[in-house]
């Protein structure tokens, strides 16, 4: 310290600082050990806080988990019920039926009207094959295999640029 610093001490302190040093030594370090005791159990306390609400979010998110697979699984079961299965069945067997009188209905031309007449036959076959399939189910025997249907493809259209070449 230098000189100037020295003058704003009081003497009177500097004199009984010096006389109990000892003491405020005593006092200082039982201080000191009081707050590193409290700093202690503060820490304590929140590090057992963090503990149990950690326990409790992961306690949460496995409850969470465990509705979202239940729910899940109750929509699986849903969709793949045998009746609900068998409605489906019905219902994609109505949407061909609409399909192929929607096109026997629509001005098409005649090819487009054949191939919706085969389409509609295929599906009948189908539909039949599958009735033959499991009508032999309950009695123990083999089902018969589904038949195969040959379809036909649409003859394909030619563009006019290749009509109007000419070989020479």
């Amino acid at each position: 310290m230098s000189e100037k610093d020295k003058s704003y001490i009081d003497p009177e302190l500097e004199k009984f600082i010096r006389e109990n040093k000892e003491m405020l030594e005593r006092l200082f370090r039982d201080e000191m050990i009081t707050m590193r005791r409290f700093c202690k159990g503060e820490k304590d306390l929140f590090e057992e806080t963090f503990r149990e609400e950690r326990k409790k979010a992961e306690e949460f998110a496995d409850e969470q988990r465990k509705k979202a697979k239940e729910a899940a699984q109750g929509m699986f079961n849903a969709f793949t019920d045998p009746e609900v299965q068998k409605h489906f069945m019905a219902m994609g067997m109505e949407f061909m039926m609409t399909v192929g009188a929607l096109m026997s209905a629509m001005p098409f031309p005649d090819c487009f009207k054949d191939m919706a007449d085969k389409a509609e036959e295929a599906r009948k076959n189908a539909s039949e094959n599958f009735s033959k399939a499991n009508a032999g189910r309950g009695s123990g025997s083999k089902p018969a295999a589904p038949e195969k249907i040959d379809i036909e493809s649409a003859p394909k259209k030619t563009s006019s640029a290749k009509k109007g070449k000419t070989s020479d």
